[in-house]
């Protein structure tokens, strides 16, 4: 395994290279051999494991290893969101149940050994890495309590310590970091909002609506009418500053300027778009359809939707791209005592080519990287 980390993580079409214990890796080209093996991380919420998958282009996806987490064993504490570190040498897990609150787990990659925890909020939900490697940045969706504000954590990775813990709005998720890098962005299911947090100020900086395109005047929004689109994902574009919202509950996209803060375009989609990923270009949104158990690929310009495919298992939940933008892992939870499910969906062909069972309710996905 150590031999691979030097070379994880392609850099992006921003030119965004990461680095490994080579030095800089630069961005794959049309002229580059393509890789013969890709990597995953994929969380299991009911069974308290992280499964690292591998796929061949050609020759399937497979389970390398099963790695337990927690503490717990009298109590499902349940795995839900997954990060990957920008240089591909750690990732990141939240525990979203815990007593009373979650946490979050930092491993190393490869050797996948535990190296770090934190307490965070009511549970912390998804994560995400900022691109210079300072800070994890937690929801803290509250899933258990009243209908109050919640908050995002951030976390200084090197020590594991909480250093901030602004409010937002009522049931946060999705977390992601800007084109910019400056921003993080992130969505409030039971507040119609879209949530920009400064990364230098470690607070929030504006809010929007994106049912109604308003602007909200501050964070710490009580829930008051009833929502209408349900945001579970912000998608940012790694492109251009612009936030791709995935409505839930309205059967939506709203495609949002990051500069000019208001919503260009809004499109429907089918049933229950709950989380998505662009492409490298930011050309292309893969989203799973929760509630109808699809993905669906989308092409941004036109707002077409260029395929429509039925997940293995029912209850879609994550999907991660590839760094060069050929494939995504989708995975699905499963229904009652099934197991979850990944699947590799190719972005040339738009169709799935492999596929492997994990353990029970898969849902946090992370790309590793590339061989």
């Amino acid at each position: 395994m150590k031999s691979r980390t030097a070379r994880l993580l392609f850099a992006t079409a921003l030119g965004l290279a990461a680095v490994g214990r080579s030095g800089p890796v630069r961005p794959l080209s049309a002229q580059d051999a393509r890789p013969t093996m890709y990597r995953a991380y994929v969380a299991s919420e009911s069974d308290d494991v992280v499964s690292l998958v591998a796929f061949r282009p050609g020759g399937g996806l497979t389970v390398e290893k099963v790695i337990p987490v927690g503490f717990l064993p009298a109590e499902t504490e349940g795995p839900h969101g997954l990060a990957v570190s920008r240089d591909g040498t750690e990732w990141f897990v939240t525990l979203a149940h815990g007593i009373n609150n979650g946490s979050l787990l930092r491993y190393r990659t490869g050797a996948d050994t535990l190296v770090g925890r934190v307490e965070l909020g009511l549970f912390p939900a998804t994560v995400t890495t900022s691109r210079d490697g300072l800070f994890a940045l937690a929801v803290n969706s509250n899933f258990f309590g009243d209908m109050d504000p919640s908050t995002i954590s951030i976390v200084e990775v090197a020590t594991m310590t909480e250093v901030a813990r602004p409010v937002t709005c009522t049931m946060p998720h999705g977390s992601r970091i800007g084109f910019d890098r400056r921003y993080h962005y992130s969505t409030c299911m039971m507040d119609d909002a879209l949530v920009q947090t400064d990364l230098r100020s470690l607070g929030v900086s504006r809010m929007l609506n994106v049912a109604t395109g308003a602007a909200m005047a501050s964070p710490g929004h009580r829930h008051g009418a009833p929502p209408t689109c349900s945001p579970t994902w912000a998608a940012p574009s790694p492109a251009a500053p612009v936030v791709y919202v995935l409505c839930n509950k309205g059967d939506e996209i709203v495609e949002v300027d990051a500069q000019s803060w208001m919503v260009r375009r809004r499109w429907a989609a089918p049933r229950g778009p709950y989380n998505g990923d662009l492409t490298p270009d930011g050309h292309r949104l893969v989203v799973t359809e929760k509630q109808g158990s699809e993905v669906t690929v989308w092409d941004l310009e036109s707002a077409t939707e260029l395929a429509r495919l039925p997940t293995a298992r029912k209850v879609a939940h994550g999907v991660a791209i590839t760094a060069d933008g050929r494939y995504a892992f989708v995975t699905a939870e499963g229904i009652g005592g099934e197991p979850g499910s990944v699947q590799v969906l190719d972005l040339a062909t738009l169709a799935f080519v492999a596929g492997a069972d994990v353990e029970k309710q898969a849902g946090g996905v992370a790309f590793w990287g590339a061989d």
